[in-house]
């Protein structure tokens, strides 16, 4: 049964935005002051103002990541356009984009204070990488984020899941096992008709699984995967999905 000590609340989608919001305006800011400001200033305030900065804002960036990953999800669905809603995580979203700013800040100061003509090439280089990768990584994530990815819907037809890289359409009736409760890996179904499922983008064609992006998801874990499996086995109130009270049952059945 689930517990009821996760919150059944709304996504913090407003927070999320104006932390990501906040960081993309920072970090410009702080690059357009090392490159035409600092050349004036001694050698000492000039390294504390290209090195501290970005160390202060990984540190708090991966405070602020470790919460979100800590936070629970809710044992609750948005209800509307006629289906249960999995929103995507926003919150979570936006901490690991940041994350990801705050690793090339990094980067990017070590090399505004060293200077790329006093570096070996290689260091110069695997700087440069770092710098790619993690600023690669950010744009992902926006993807992400503009993608909704991680949103799960849950229809009286069957399942709507957006990836990072495409869709699935799931019919309840191409599912012939559920997702398992708890984990370390994604949860997956497993599909008995690939023949009924539908994908769009890079999604694969006729897979014998669905994973379920729980981890970008903006609900318990447990919480869908039960649900998930009621609908499975009780087909007949798959036709109340997506109303309200269909969803204080489900809840109530679920949750004692």
């Amino acid at each position: 049964m689930t517990s009821l000590t996760a919150p059944a609340v709304g996504r913090p989608r407003r927070a999320g935005t104006a932390v990501l919001v906040a960081a993309v305006t920072l970090v410009p800011a702080w690059l357009t002051a090392g490159l035409l400001w600092s050349g004036g200033w001694s050698e000492s305030a000039r390294e504390d103002a290209l090195v501290v900065p970005p160390l202060l804002f990984a540190t708090v960036t991966f405070a602020y990541l470790t919460s979100c990953h800590r936070r629970r999800g809710p044992v609750a669905f948005e209800v509307r356009d006629g289906a249960f809603i999995a929103p995507p995580a926003d919150r979570l979203s936006a901490a690991a984009a940041v994350a990801a700013l705050a690793g090339s800040t990094v980067g990017a100061g070590t090399l505004l204070v060293d200077g790329p003509e006093t570096m070996p090439g290689s260091a110069v280089a695997g700087w440069c990488t770092v710098i790619a990768l993690m600023v690669a990584a950010f744009l992902r994530r926006l993807h992400m984020r503009a993608r909704s990815a991680g949103r799960i819907l849950l229809r009286p037809e069957g399942l709507l899941i957006t990836y990072a890289y495409g869709t699935r359409e799931v019919p309840w009736d191409a599912v012939s096992a559920g997702p398992p409760r708890t984990g370390l890996m994604a949860p997956k179904l497993r599909i008995g008709r690939p023949d009924l499922v539908r994908a769009t983008g890079l999604a694969r064609r006729g897979a014998v699984k669905a994973s379920l992006p729980t981890a970008e998801a903006w609900v318990l874990r447990e919480f869908l995967a039960d649900t998930i499996n009621h609908y499975l086995t009780d087909p007949a109130a798959r036709q109340h999905i997506g109303t309200a009270e269909e969803h204080e049952h489900l809840r109530r059945v679920l949750c004692g």
